[in-house]
């Protein structure tokens, strides 16, 4: 794909596995039927059929550096690191239109989760499923009959059970049709859309795992802060982009969120943040309310910690291809898993 932005910055290749700057190597290990929907996706691509644009960072800065070419799937996809701000970002990206058909038709559920996805998420639906989010709201804000609870991006609903069970009013919605109704199906109110078809007004707001694909993050925070009750709080959780910086990259993901940029834009939609921590070992969480001062907060000199850290990255993966190359990569490895996080 061609980088149509103004001020773009080339400095080699900082991520290093060639499989993100390669096409047809994907990272991640894909059934023939992934396969065969990455390669569909990418001829649409490449004959221009699927649009793209290029936009200003949530910063307003338009200086970027280059970090890869294709996603872990092996999509085409540029990713980008904003210089000003250090926020990692994909970009081009798809239009809004495209983006909407993209989840709408389910072609994101096919390369992501293979054709018999809806099988696979039948087994999602069990109380412990979405237990970790109901328990960090549950210390913020009791969770009984009379609170109403909103799911943006929920999927098939399934984390909203534990909800369901403690008597509260539970509402998901989702862009998946087949979703929507598989929900439906295990007695989950559902309904299909996106955060601009929100209505009413709501206790709790979940966004699991979603934030990360929205276009406009702080127009649509500032959406919901419109559909919250007095007191209603907005739990949010996103992939922490410092755990897993190499193999997370996806077309999916808009936005890769740090602990420090994930807490400024936030702020910057006017969230004041009351709870946050660590969500499934490797992402994060926070929980917010309203508040048209949330606070001060900078980014000043984050772009220079991020690609430090991104450089940091390639060196150790450089080392390990290096030991791998003269046999002393799993000796090695063994040695740190048994001595230095042993002490940590």
């Amino acid at each position: 794909m061609d980088i149509e932005f103004i001020g773009v910055s080339f400095q080699g290749r900082i991520l290093p596995f060639d499989e993100l700057h390669i096409p047809g190597k994907p990272i991640a290990i894909l059934s023939p039927d992934q396969d065969k929907a990455v390669l569909e996706f990418n001829t649409k691509v490449q004959k221009k059929e699927i649009h793209f644009e290029s936009v200003a960072c949530l910063c307003g800065s338009r200086r970027f550096i280059y970090l890869a070419g294709y996603d872990r799937y092996g999509l085409s996809q540029s990713t980008v690191m904003c210089e000003d701000c250090g926020l990692v970002q994909s970009n081009p990206r798809m239009t809004p239109d495209e983006n909407a058909r993209f989840y709408s038709s389910d072609t994101y559920r096919k390369i992501y989760n293979s054709a018999d996805y809806l099988e696979k998420f039948e087994t999602q639906y069990s109380p412990r499923h979405g237990l970790h989010i109901f328990q960090e709201i549950h210390k913020v804000k009791e969770v009984k009959s009379g609170v109403s609870i909103l799911e943006i991006g929920a999927g098939g609903g399934w984390n909203l059970i534990p909800f369901r069970d403690a008597g509260a009013s539970v509402l998901g919605v989702d862009y998946s049709p087949s979703l929507v109704e598989l929900g439906k199906a295990h007695g989950i109110a559902m309904k299909q859309g996106d955060a601009a078809s929100i209505e009413g007004q709501y206790d709790v707001v979940i966004m699991n795992h979603v934030f990360e694909h929205f276009l406009d993050p702080l127009g649509t925070l500032e959406k919901i802060r419109m559909h919250l009750k007095p007191e209603g709080i907005v739990y949010i959780a996103v992939p922490n982009f410092f755990n897993f910086p190499l193999n997370n990259l996806q077309n999916a993901h808009v936005y890769y969120f740090d602990p420090r940029t994930f807490a400024h834009y936030c702020i910057k939609a006017g969230l004041s943040c009351v709870a946050q921590g660590p969500a499934e070992q490797y992402h994060m969480f926070g929980i917010f309310r309203p508040s048209p001062a949330a606070g001060p907060s900078s980014l000043d000199g984050h772009g220079r910690q991020v690609l430090k850290f991104l450089k940091h990255v390639r060196r150790r993966r450089q080392l390990r291809l290096w030991m791998d190359s003269i046999g002393i990569g799993q000796t090695a490895m063994k040695l740190y898993r048994k001595f230095v996080i042993k002490m940590d």
